[in-house]
């Protein structure tokens, strides 16, 4: 059996930021995520809430990055997310086949949180695997 991925969505949550900055920030982190290695992908969010009549394509989410990571990289990616995000707002979404939790926190605590999430949530599937 191929090691699952887990999907992380992330995203600097401070509000006294402007767009300009989450993007600014976003894309300064995706840039390093890529060099580094632990995703096997790492892209800017689209948005699914189109407007009726908006021109086709898919529009992005100012400052949200999605990432598809193996879980044995999990430690070693979130380690390298804790550590851009610090002491900063974050929300994080962590998904693992059909469950998913969301995380708001501030950096590497929230980060801390998600790593527990995506063992918890790998063990229930791994469990619903075993069992189905």
């Amino acid at each position: 059996m191929s090691e699952s991925l887990v999907e992380v969505t992330f995203a600097l949550d401070d509000p006294s930021l402007d767009q300009y900055e989450r993007q600014e920030f976003a894309k300064k982190l995706l840039k390093q995520l890529r060099e580094q290695g632990d995703a096997e992908t790492v892209e800017r969010s689209d948005d699914l809430n189109i407007e009726i009549g908006s021109k086709g394509g898919l529009d992005k989410l100012v400052g949200v990055l999605t990432a598809e990571v193996k879980f044995g990289n999990l430690v070693k990616f979130f380690g390298f997310v804790g550590e851009k995000f610090a002491e900063k707002p974050i929300k994080v979404h962590v998904k693992v086949g059909d469950r998913e939790v969301t995380i708001e926190g501030t950096g590497e605590k929230a980060i801390a949180q998600a790593k527990e999430v995506a063992a918890e949530l790998q063990a229930l599937l791994s469990g619903d695997v075993a069992n189905g």
